[in-house]
């Protein structure tokens, strides 16, 4: 999996538990697209502060997902219903016309 995309998970579900200089620190970067220097001149610091920031950010949201483990949790439903939609589609495929109710509601699993 994509690195930022996980990034990115993390902070989707643990991104409350951080500081709210963290939490801005870490949008500015991964979902802003901000460089360092641009973060630095914001917050009125260091680009080696915003960098080491950061990384500890991304270790305390690590550490959460260790202990909770939501995010492996998420995307093991998304991969389940992945799943059952492609199982959906076979069976679809060979005439069982009711299947198109059951796969609308699977893909409310995720959303």
């Amino acid at each position: 999996m994509d690195r930022i995309y996980y990034i990115t998970l993390l902070l989707d579900f643990y991104g409350e538990l951080l500081t709210e200089k963290q939490r801005q620190v870490m949008s500015g970067y991964y979902f802003d697209d901000c460089s360092l220097n641009e973060i630095a001149q914001e917050h009125s610091i260091t680009k080696q502060a915003v960098q080491d920031m950061i990384k500890r950010s991304e270790k305390l949201l690590a550490q959460y997902e260790e202990k909770l483990m939501l995010v492996d949790k998420y995307l093991s439903r998304v991969k389940l219903k992945e799943d059952i939609i492609r199982e959906l589609d076979a069976l679809e495929k060979k005439g069982a016309g009711q299947l198109l109710h059951i796969r609308g509601l699977v893909g409310h699993i995720t959303d």
